[in-house]
C-alpha cells in the first residue's frame, strides 16, 4: 500500500461521489455510542456536518437500523431507507452495508455512484478537508481505494501470541528488535475516511487494503476512534485542546 500526505491543492471533481454515514443501533464497547457528545454535539451530528461541508461529495446518505438515530439524522439530511436487520448484526460486514446503500440508490432512484466514501461517526476529529483530501488522492493516484492510516499504538513486532501455555512472538523477527526506533515503520487503519471506486467495491471480498489501495496519513491524536470508554474520555480531553473539527 502506497502512502502519501498531501498539502492543500485545488480539489478534483468526479461526477457522482457518495458519502455514507454508518450508524448501527447496538454497540458492544459503549452503549448508544453514536449518541455520545463532543462539545455538545453527538457523533452523528458531527459526522453529518463535516460530510455536508465536503466539497467533493455529490450526496450523503445515512444507513442505520435505528428509528431514533434516523430521526436525528433527518434534522440535517434526507434518509432514504432503513438498514435491513440482517445487515445490523455484530458480524455484519461494513462493506456489505455500503453495497446495500449503493444498490438501493441504483434500483430505487436510478442513481449510480463512481466513488463511495465511508464515514464512520466514531471519528469525531475528522474534518471536511480530510474527506476531500482522501477523495482527491484516490482520483489523482488512479487507485482502487484510498484510506486514512496512522501510527500503531505499539510495535506489532513486540506482540505475542499464546500457544498452549507459552507466549511466542507474533512476528519472529521481533526477538531481534531491542529498541522501538529499530522496528520497521508500520501503520494501522485510522478509520476516519475510506474512499473506494464503486466498480472495485462491488467485487471486493474482505477488507482494505487490497487491490491498489493508497494511504493518507493522519496524526495519532487526530485519528481517535471511539470504541471504548477510554477512547471517549481521551476524545473529550483532546477536544478541549482545539483538536476537534469546526462543525
Amino acid at each position: 500500500m502506497a502512502l502519501y500526505q498531501i498539502k492543500k491543492k485545488k480539489l478534483s471533481k468526479s461526477k457522482n461521489i457518495l458519502g455514507i454515514i454508518l450508524a448501527r443501533e447496538n454497540s458492544k464497547g459503549i452503549k448508544n455510542k453514536n449518541l455520545l457528545k463532543i462539545k455538545g454535539k453527538t457523533l452523528i451530528e458531527i459526522a453529518i456536518n463535516n460530510a455536508i461541508k465536503s466539497k467533493t461529495l455529490s450526496r450523503v446518505v445515512f444507513s442505520s437500523d435505528s428509528e431514533k438515530l434516523i430521526r436525528i439524522a433527518k434534522k440535517k439530511i434526507q434518509v432514504q431507507f432503513k438498514r435491513p436487520k440482517k445487515l445490523a448484526k455484530d458480524r455484519s460486514s461494513t462493506y456489505d452495508v455500503v453495497k446495500h446503500a449503493v444498490n438501493w440508490l441504483r434500483r430505487n432512484e436510478n442513481w449510480k455512484t463512481d466513488i463511495v466514501v465511508i464515514l464512520p461517526p466514531t471519528s469525531p476529529f475528522r474534518r471536511a478537508s480530510h474527506i476531500d483530501k482522501v477523495v482527491n488522492l484516490l482520483i489523482r493516484s488512479n487507485s482502487d481505494a484510498a484510506m486514512t492510516v496512522t501510527d500503531p499504538s505499539y510495535p506489532p513486532h513486540w506482540m505475542f501470541k499464546k500457544i498452549r501455555k507459552k507466549y511466542k512472538f507474533l512476528l519472529p523477527e521481533g526477538r531481534k528488535i531491542q529498541r522501538r526506533q529499530d522496528a520497521p515503520r508500520v501503520y494501522q487503519p485510522a478509520g476516519m475516511v475510506y474512499a473506494i471506486k464503486s466498480k472495485f467495491l462491488l467485487k471486493m471480498k474482505g477488507i482494505l487494503p487490497q487491490g491498489k489501495t493508497i494511504g493518507f496519513f493522519i496524526e495519532k491524536d487526530i485519528a481517535i476512534n471511539i470504541d471504548k470508554p477510554l477512547d471517549y474520555t481521551l476524545a473529550k480531553i483532546l477536544s478541549e485542546k482545539n483538536y476537534s473539527s469546526k462543525n
